[in-house]
C-alpha cells in the first residue's frame, strides 16, 4: 500500500512540473480558416504544432458540419486524421466567437513505465474576429487567420494514462 501510495504521489509530482514546464509551450495554430456556405455546410480547417521537445509535431485539423446545427465536437475530441491531435469545440458563439480545445499524446519515458508513460497536453485559444477576420461575399463567409500568423493555444492541463 505504501508503495502504490509512494508512486502515486511521484506521479503527480511529475505530472505537476511537467505541466509547469509546458506551460511556456503553448500550442501553434496557423491556416486556419472556417467557412459558411449559404444552405450548407460549415467547414473548419486549420494547423497545429506541439513544440515540446518530446511531442514535437504539426497536424492539418478539419471538421464539417450543416449550418445552423450544433453537430461540431464539443463533449469529445475530434481526430486530426489518424494521429494523436485532437480538436473539439470549447464554446461556440458564432464562425467569428468561439474557443478551440486541442489535445496532443505523446510518449514521456520520465513520467513511467509504459504504458504509463503516455503523455496529454489540453490546450485551447480564443478565436476572434482580430485573429481571424470574416468577409462575406455571394453567400458565403468566410473567416481566416492573417497570412503568416501564429495563434498561441496555452496548455491548461496534462494528463498520463495508459
Amino acid at each position: 500500500m505504501f508503495t502504490t501510495t509512494l508512486t502515486l504521489l511521484t506521479l503527480l509530482v511529475t505530472l505537476t512540473t511537467a505541466a509547469a514546464n509546458n506551460a511556456g509551450l503553448p500550442f501553434q495554430i496557423s491556416n486556419l480558416s472556417i467557412a459558411r456556405v449559404l444552405g450548407g455546410n460549415v467547414t473548419l480547417t486549420f494547423t497545429v504544432h506541439d513544440p515540446d521537445p518530446l511531442g514535437k509535431a504539426t497536424k492539418s485539423c478539419s471538421g464539417s458540419w450543416v449550418t445552423g446545427s450544433k453537430a461540431y465536437p464539443v463533449d469529445t475530441y475530434q481526430a486530426c486524421g489518424n494521429t494523436t491531435f485532437g480538436w473539439h469545440m470549447e464554446s461556440y458563439e458564432s464562425m467569428g466567437d468561439f474557443v478551440l480545445g486541442l489535445e496532443h499524446s505523446y510518449t514521456d519515458p520520465s513520467v513511467g513505465e509504459p504504458p504509463y508513460d503516455r503523455i496529454t497536453n489540453f490546450a485551447k485559444t480564443n478565436m476572434t474576429p482580430a485573429n481571424h477576420p470574416c468577409k462575406t461575399k455571394n453567400g458565403q463567409k468566410v473567416c481566416a487567420q492573417k497570412s503568416n500568423s501564429v495563434i498561441k493555444a496555452p496548455i491548461w492541463g496534462t494528463i498520463a494514462k495508459a
